[in-house]
């Protein structure tokens, strides 16, 4: 966090339109996201920044510009639901369950919260569904929180007595998801309209910071399954190009307020 604000917000907001930016810029734009005069706060901040090599400078004096680098971008990078959605599903779920005794309740209770955390469904009880290879992910999961290996499972083509529709609705909660879903399509304050309309970067900012949030919160519970698995009425598609044209008008506003 830098002064209360994330660097993935900062340099997220830049990489929507402003190749090259002025340390005035950026104290314009922290003042969006959190009113404070001075600009000792955004020398503070540019400096930070170029420390840990997300902007690099070019020029001198009164040229100085900086630029966000490829380290910076994979800093500010946030979910990229189509990409998840578009994977290949070769139709397999892959199936597992862990053994852990209940006097090691502790453990049993971070490995659910790491799974959860994880996105991966809960099928029944401790079995649990993935429609991708699985394997990587319980080997991290092992070696981070230094349980002992306890997983057991295998890759099926078809689960008997049951079909995709209902594993995808036993597995993950789609209402609550829906819920998130709507709460982000029914904003009225960050909109491709509003920041068409922004009257200076402050002002832009704010709006930016609002939708990215509005945005995670989004997805946060959304496993984002392949187009094959998804629920009727999904609506994660409506939400991306949604947000796709907050940035389109983020991107093109931000040249005009800071020309």
């Amino acid at each position: 966090m830098i002064m209360n604000i994330s660097c993935e917000e900062v340099l997220d907001f830049l990489l929507c339109g402003a190749e090259l930016f002025t340390r005035r810029d950026v104290g314009w734009i922290l003042a969006g996201f959190r009113p404070m005069p001075g600009d000792y706060r955004a020398y503070r901040v540019v400096r930070e920044l170029e420390q840990r090599e997300l902007i690099k400078r070019h020029g001198r004096g009164e040229e100085l510009r900086f630029a966000v680098t490829a380290a910076g971008v994979a800093r500010a990078a946030i979910a990229n639901p189509s990409r998840e959605w578009n994977r290949p599903w070769d139709g397999k779920w892959r199936v597992f369950g862990y053994d852990l005794p209940l006097p090691r309740r502790k453990d049993r209770q971070i490995l659910w919260r790491a799974l959860r955390a994880r996105k991966l469904g809960l099928l029944q009880q401790s079995i649990w569904v993935w429609p991708h290879d699985v394997e990587p992910i319980l080997l991290e999961l092992v070696e981070a929180q230094n349980i002992p290996e306890c997983f057991c499972g295998f890759e099926s083509s078809r689960l008997f007595l049951t079909n995709d529709t209902e594993i995808v609705r036993a597995a993950w909660n789609f209402e609550e998801i829906g819920r998130s879903h709507q709460t982000y399509l029914g904003h009225l304050v960050a909109t491709p309209e509003a920041a068409r309309h922004a009257s200076d970067i402050g002002a832009l900012a704010r709006l930016a910071r609002i939708e990215r949030q509005a945005y995670q919160y989004a997805f946060s519970l959304d496993p984002l399954l392949p187009r094959a698995l998804w629920p009727k009425a999904y609506q994660g598609e409506k939400i991306e190009q949604r947000h796709l044209q907050f940035r389109s008008a983020v991107r093109h506003r931000l040249p005009k307020l800071t020309g």
